[in-house]
C-alpha cells in the first residue's frame, strides 16, 4: 500500500536529502509545512511530491487551487 503521510525524516529521504536541510527547505517555502496531529508531524506525500516538482521545473512555489481537482 502507498505511504500518503511522512514523518519529517522520510520526507526528507523521499528527496534524498538530510533531514536538516528539509527543514531549511520548509522555512524557506520550498517545501510544505507538516501539519500536527496529534503529538506527531506529518508531511502529505503528494504535496511534498508536488513542491519537488515546481523546483524541479524552476517555478517559484506550488500555487494552490482549491479547484484543481474538482470536476464540473
Amino acid at each position: 500500500m502507498p505511504r500518503f503521510a511522512l514523518r519529517r525524516d522520510e520526507a526528507a529521504a523521499s528527496l534524498a536529502i538530510s533531514p536538516t536541510l528539509f527543514d531549511d527547505w520548509v522555512n524557506d517555502g520550498r517545501m510544505p509545512k507538516g501539519r500536527k496531529i496529534g503529538g506527531v508531524v506529518l508531511w502529505d506525500a503528494e504535496e511534498v511530491r508536488d513542491h519537488w516538482i515546481a523546483l524541479r521545473d524552476g517555478e517559484a512555489s506550488v500555487r494552490s487551487n482549491p479547484f484543481d481537482r474538482v470536476v464540473a
